[in-house]
């Protein structure tokens, strides 16, 4: 009887460290995995867009209206203060930016994705460089996007960007 009882004890234990292990292991909603997949693949490209300096490729990354965000000393200004851009704005002015000197790229280093449905949150470390044959200046920084998923395309929505800190900008 005692033993009985015990046999019905660890197989009660056993089926609920087996129900535990088997909810653990159950996969990420539909789609989750392709779409991680596929907002890694658009950051990386991303990057690649950018340092090319392929701008209309750049802005497809983008939904219309999305924001630039950073704090900045614009020349002129005694205080840096939060910047807030629109991609086109972003683009009008890149003769004065990243097309100012030859050497412009920014480098992914990481990215960690953290997604809900047609929502996502991108959190990407880079390393930048900008300047000429004179000064090339470099430094590391985050980049946090927010990617919004419509009509099947992954998109950005917003991006706001720092430095790590400790590093000195580079470049506006």
């Amino acid at each position: 009887m005692a033993e009985a009882k015990g046999q019905r004890r660890l197989t009660r234990l056993l089926v609920a460290v087996c129900s535990v292990c088997v909810a653990a292991c159950r996969p990420g909603p539909p789609g989750d995995g392709a779409d991680r997949q596929e907002l890694g693949n658009r950051v990386a490209q991303y990057y690649r867009d950018m340092s090319a300096r392929r701008w209309t490729s750049y802005r497809d990354h983008f939904w219309p209206r999305a924001t630039l965000t950073t704090v900045w000393q614009p020349p002129g200004e005694g205080t840096p203060r939060v910047v807030i851009t629109s991609i086109d704005e972003f683009l009008a002015n890149t003769a004065a930016g990243p097309d100012s000197k030859p050497t412009f790229e920014e480098r992914l280093l990481s990215h960690d994705i953290r997604l809900a449905g047609n929502l996502a949150h991108v959190w990407a470390s880079y390393e930048a460089r900008f300047g000429d044959s004179a000064s090339v200046a470099a430094w590391r920084g985050y980049d946090a996007f927010t990617w919004m998923k419509h009509g099947g395309e992954w998109r950005i929505v917003a991006l706001a960007y720092t430095d790590q800190p400790g590093e000195k900008r580079g470049a506006p």
